[in-house]
């Protein structure tokens, strides 16, 4: 019996995938059912720019325009430790901003399967290490994510979170490709 599950989104087309599939099996089981999505605390990448300026264009405008973007943009003369802060906090608001509509997106796929009610959680840290927290707080039967099926290189070097997150969790993990 699979009583809860817990699905980790990120944007991609493999995170998509297990949530469809968390969604089939919660539906078939009548499970709980709770989404993640964790604002990674590196800086922006190039795709999740592309992304930012493609996808998610009116969010990160509503984001960026609140008053503390627009207070700090206004002072002068910039200082290193004032560009390197906002720069820090405009990456944080475009990942907020993009978690934001990725939750909110899988809740109206969600409530479209009648999966519902569904719980979310959008947090902010190491991805892996946040997952693996929050499986550990909420106990869940199953972890669905995503994998991007990083090549061996590129996985030597900085490891994936899903990886991590199967090698740690102490709950069963299904990896989607």
């Amino acid at each position: 019996m699979i009583r809860k599950i817990l699905v980790a989104l990120d944007g991609s087309t493999q995170a998509g995938k297990a949530l469809d599939l968390a969604l089939a099996i919660a539906k078939a089981f009548d499970s709980e059912f709770i989404v993640i999505h964790v604002i990674s605390d590196q800086p922006l990448t190039e795709s999740e720019r592309r992304l930012a300026e493609n996808e998610y264009q009116a969010e990160v405008q509503q984001a960026l325009s609140g008053p503390e973007f627009i207070t700090s943009a206004s002072l002068t003369p910039r200082t290193a430790e004032s560009l390197t802060r906002s720069s820090y906090n405009v990456g944080v608001a475009v990942r907020t901003a993009m978690g934001r509509r990725i939750v909110d997106n899988a809740v109206e796929h969600a409530e479209s399967e009648r999966v519902a009610p569904v719980r979310t959680m959008l947090r902010d840290g190491d991805p892996a290490s946040v997952i693996v927290e929050a499986a550990d707080e909420e106990k869940p039967d199953l972890l669905i994510m995503g994998s991007r099926g990083l090549g061996g290189i590129q996985r030597l070097l900085i490891g994936s979170v899903s990886h991590k997150v199967s090698a740690s969790a102490k709950c069963t993990v299904v990896l989607v490709k």
